[in-house]
């Protein structure tokens, strides 16, 4: 079967990008679109899933196949869609809230099944959704809306 040949702008969606100023995924993004231009796929080879939070808007701004699910739901998605159909080249895009706290044992499973798909982690350490609310990855002692006083680490005492 004979690939197209594609730029970065063929995977761009006509949907306007609304991340905040300055943030990071915006250069993600450019480089996802430049490297499947480069990867020799078609367009209907690829799927873009994810889950709920400001990385997971990605499936919008592409213009492949693709969907955005739920909270913690991305790993389970994007592994089904691979499973479902193996031809397809599967990116999997997730937050650190989204896959490593109420998608956590999903995320889990999905690398013990070494399913063959692209996952994309975007961590940032904080909800950015909710405008501050502290993630499993937040540093010790960060201070948010939900944290005023500092995070603390869970210390668990076994008897």
């Amino acid at each position: 079967m004979e690939t197209n040949k594609y730029t970065p702008k063929d995977f761009k969606s006509p949907q306007e990008v609304r991340w905040c100023p300055g943030c990071g995924d915006f250069m993600v993004l450019a480089s996802v679109q430049r490297a499947m231009s480069e990867l020799g796929h078609n367009k209907e080879d690829y799927a873009v899933i994810s889950g709920i939070g400001c990385s997971s808007r990605f499936p919008y701004y592409m213009n492949t196949y693709g969907f955005h699910g739920i909270h913690g739901r991305a790993a389970l998605l994007a592994s089904g869609t691979k499973i479902a159909n193996p031809k397809l080249s599967v990116w999997q895009i997730t937050g650190d809230g989204d896959a490593l706290a109420i998608g956590g044992n999903h995320f889990i499973h999905e690398i013990r099944r070494n399913v063959d798909l692209n996952v994309l982690l975007f961590n940032n350490q904080i909800y950015g959704l909710t405008k501050g609310q502290y993630s499993p990855t937040s540093t010790k002692g960060q201070k948010s809306v939900t944290s005023p006083f500092g995070t603390i680490p869970l210390r668990l005492k076994y008897r």
